[in-house]
């Protein structure tokens, strides 16, 4: 097994790991989602608020994202074929962009709610209120919680966690609005918070938002220094430069490299050594785990037409020129 094999084994297995953890933490917070937002129906009819009924519907979509965002996982495990050579590893970032988009639809459903509290306020059993909205916001607190530490790692499981922050929100809003009405009547509370939580939604899914048209643009990974990573390459002995780079990630935790790199004639003479190092460098220090490079002895034939300059080198303390690396 070459090192470039090896490496893509390692990323495959670390790939298997990350989406055994993500499934079982989204699998635990369907569950208490799913349970408490029959409690919150019940609560809704028997207390006439329309904030827990809204809640509730709230969190019929936080289950259907989740369930999403399991069907993702499954099915981006699925094997590579003639047809999907990188296999169905998008899946999961698509289904963070639908789940940011449905964000935003549920924000629209709570501004025109709350919109018709302001012409219509009703009264509410703030205690019946406050007591529901209590337990919401400590199942959502566990949920969010369990899905925390997968979301760091995948756009999939961030996308089903903020809706479960939003709906976390959503109990805070619930909660304060109970204690609101019941201390002094304030039933226009409802609809007031229920604003702030749609603006806080809004902006949270803003954010998954931009990250998934990053990647579905193959723009360069955020964490990738692509100046530093080409310094690298040139500083191996007998490399002369870097040109036509791209760097790109399949999903999240998942980035791919292609470049040509230019050697004198001595490395072309025996070019596997120089190769491997090259590789090694890309896998090792930059966690790149699909690497595709070619060794060229010169830049003939290569018509790219897009440049970036990239930082001065500094090779044994001395100063060399800056170098252009070809990128489209």
């Amino acid at each position: 097994m070459n090192a470039n094999q090896d490496h893509t084994s390692q990323a495959l297995g670390h790939d298997h790991s990350h989406r055994t953890a993500s499934k079982r933490s989204l699998s635990i917070s369907l569950a208490l989602i799913t349970i408490y937002m029959l409690v919150e129906v019940a609560g809704g009819l028997i207390s006439g608020s329309l904030a827990l009924l809204a809640d509730a519907g709230h969190m019929l979509t936080d289950s259907a994202a989740i369930g999403l965002a399991l069907l993702a996982i499954w099915v981006s495990g699925r094997p590579a074929s003639i047809e999907q050579t990188f296999g169905f590893h998008r899946t999961e970032i698509l289904a963070a962009m639908l789940n940011a988009l449905s964000l935003w639809l549920i924000v629209a459903l709570i501004f025109l709610e709350a919109s018709r509290r302001f012409d219509d306020a009703k009264d509410i059993d703030g205690g019946l209120m406050l007591v529901v909205g209590a337990v919401g916001l400590v199942i959502n607190l566990a949920a969010a919680w369990v899905l925390h530490w997968s979301a760091e790692e995948s756009l999939n499981v961030e996308g089903a966690f903020l809706h479960v922050i939003a709906d976390l929100l959503g109990s805070v809003a619930v909660v304060t609005a109970g204690i609101l009405v019941m201390a002094f009547g304030w039933n226009i509370a409802d609809p007031i918070f229920g604003i702030v939580i749609g603006v806080l939604i809004l902006a949270s899914s803003l954010r998954l938002l931009w990250k998934v048209v990053h990647v579905l643009m193959e723009g360069t990974p955020a964490h990738l220094d692509l100046h530093l990573l080409c310094q690298r390459l040139e500083e191996l002995e007998g490399v002369t430069g870097v040109h036509d780079i791209h760097a790109w990630s399949i999903t999240t935790g998942y980035d791919a490299l292609s470049a040509h790199v230019t050697a004198d004639v001595a490395v072309m003479e025996n070019p596997n050594l120089v190769l491997q190092r090259l590789r090694d460098i890309a896998s090792s220090e930059f966690g790149i785990a699909h690497v595709t490079i070619q060794l060229e002895d010169s830049m003939d034939g290569c018509f790219e037409d897009h440049h970036i300059e990239h930082p001065t080198i500094y090779r044994s303390g001395q100063r060399a020129d800056n170098h252009r690396h070809d990128e489209s």
